[in-house]
């Protein structure tokens, strides 16, 4: 089995959620929740999932090889019987920057619901996977409740969230629910340290990150959903009396209420990019709103 395949989970931490996947592939749930871990272990998960569900392989060896052409092209996003939306995305860069994964909105689920209809390209099943849900009954969701309670032997739906109660409380009742090892709050992400640095000298400083984040292209929301995480556990560090990085220290000025504050302001700008508003705009108005709370008397 080749685990470089999905990388984010090939350590011997993710065996058992491997192996309690490769014995549902017998009789899969028509929904599955995957909560926990990082945005790259859930994705990898829920790959994996999809190559049990579909690699010829498995069919005999309850697992699949992740080295034939349908795992490989599963892995990649391409596979023709793998659909992937995220409700962070939003619908203008959906139009002019089509991608693999494509926007959850009332167009893309009528789109999906049509295209539920037909067989599975191949012979394994379809699966359809769905992130950055919020807590909204938009259209758009209450459409995608009437499609999950319409059984489909062919089709498979993987639900992805960092915590289950981030998701409609009626998705989760429909949900076979697996949680991943919650992530480290000591591990850094070092492609986000150069940011993680920026924001901290702005908090003290005032100055140099609301450039970086303006700048044409430098943000997604992919990545300021990174960075907030970064925030989150940077407080949790400081909260746990932790604080070993530069945006730690920064945090740890705050005082009670402030940290409070602070960890508020982090989950209204995650449900901001669940909303779809710009990612730039989110971070500017976070940073912007953490250096004023810190105050003039905790400037060094």
């Amino acid at each position: 089995m080749d685990q470089a395949l999905l990388p984010a989970i090939a350590h011997a931490a993710f065996d058992r959620l491997k192996g309690a996947l490769d014995r549902l592939g017998d009789a899969p749930p028509q929904v599955l929740l995957l909560e926990g871990g990082c945005e790259e272990q859930r994705l990898d998960l829920a790959r994996y999932w999809a190559c049990r569900c579909n690699c010829p392989h498995a069919r005999e060896n309850q697992s699949p090889c992740l080295s034939c052409a349908i795992c490989m092209q599963i892995a990649s996003g391409e596979y023709l019987d793998l659909c992937a939306y995220d409700g962070r995305i939003g619908n203008r860069e959906d139009e002019e920057n089509p991608g693999l994964v494509r926007a959850f909105n009332m167009q893309r689920v009528r789109e999906l619901k049509s295209r539920l209809r037909d067989a599975p390209h191949g012979a394994g099943r379809r699966v359809v996977l769905l992130m950055g849900l919020s807590l909204t009954r938009d259209e758009a969701a209450n459409a995608l409740l009437k499609t999950l309670e319409e059984p489909s032997p062919s089709t498979l739906f993987v639900l992805l969230a960092p915590q289950r109660e981030q998701l409609l409380p009626t998705l989760v009742s429909r949900s076979f629910c697996l949680t991943l090892p919650w992530p480290d709050s000591r591990a850094q992400d070092a492609s986000l340290a150069p940011w993680e640095d920026a924001l901290a000298v702005f908090l003290r400083e005032g100055r140099g990150f609301l450039d970086r984040v303006s700048a044409r292209g430098a943000v997604d929301a992919a990545l300021a959903g990174r960075l907030l995480l970064c925030c989150q556990k940077a407080l949790a560090r400081v909260l746990a009396g932790e604080a070993e990085r530069p945006l730690d220290a920064a945090l740890a000025t705050l005082d009670a209420r402030g940290r409070a504050v602070c960890g508020h302001w982090l989950a209204e700008a995650q449900e901001a990019l669940r909303y779809g508003v710009t990612p730039s705009r989110v971070l500017e108005a976070l940073a912007a709103r953490l250096f004023v709370l810190r105050g003039p008397d905790s400037q060094p």
